[in-house]
């Protein structure tokens, strides 16, 4: 896919602008006043980190696997550093949080906001312990890494379908085997994680049988 980069001093929300870009688009901001994560949750914004929201045509393929794609695409665009995936998708460095992810779909679009800390990380009321790269990279350079790295996993997806990928996100995956408990919305489920389905669900060993999860929190026990 051909993009074009659009850079912005300040926004409500990457995401939100996005909606009205054409497919190939992607919005940068230095800051965003309305930022948000997964469940609406607030993603605090100061200047230096990256905020970038790329827009995909919407296709059935590509909303079951893009969040996977883009948690691939974004670890390997750091290949500096040793980062791990942590389902559904974030990106940790040291089991912190470094970078999330935010899909959203329209009839003909869908919008993947990626927030990454590069200078800084928001210590006071989170949901998990984040980190940052400490200024070892910029937006753009790293902008420009993805672009790369969507192009490859994406040509991985169209020529061996998700199961290459899923092995690929699986050999980069945090607490794989390990016993850890999923938060949904009403109960906390505790499991061993044996790892996703071709769905991408969560496959979650419990004292009860075998769950596969489609949405929630991880936490390590």
């Amino acid at each position: 896919m051909k993009w074009e980069i659009k850079q912005f001093n300040e926004v409500s929300s990457t995401n939100t602008l996005a909606r009205d870009m054409n497919v190939g688009t992607i919005v940068m901001a230095e800051t965003q006043t309305a930022g948000r994560g997964r469940y609406g949750r607030v993603w605090q914004s100061p200047k230096g980190n990256l905020y970038a929201s790329f827009v995909f045509p919407n296709s059935e393929n590509l909303k079951k696997y893009l969040s996977f794609v883009t948690g691939l695409a974004l670890a390997e665009s750091l290949p500096e550093f040793d980062v791990r995936l942590k389902w559904p998708n974030d990106v940790l460095l040291d089991g912190k949080k470094l970078a999330g992810i935010l899909l959203e779909a329209t009839e003909n679009k869908i919008i993947v906001g990626i927030g990454v800390n590069l200078v800084s990380s928001p210590n006071k009321n989170m949901l998990y312990p984040t980190i940052n790269l400490g200024g070892k990279l910029s937006p753009i350079a790293l902008v420009k890494r993805l672009m790369i790295q969507y192009e490859a996993v994406l040509k991985v997806l169209d020529t061996k379908g998700f199961n290459k990928i899923k092995q690929r996100w699986l050999d980069l995956a945090e607490n794989l085997g390990e016993t850890i408990s999923v938060h949904l919305p009403n109960q906390e489920i505790e499991g061993v994680f044996k790892g996703i389905n071709d769905q991408g669900a969560l496959i979650l060993k419990t004292t009860n049988g075998v769950l596969n999860v489609m949405a929630g929190d991880v936490f390590l026990i």
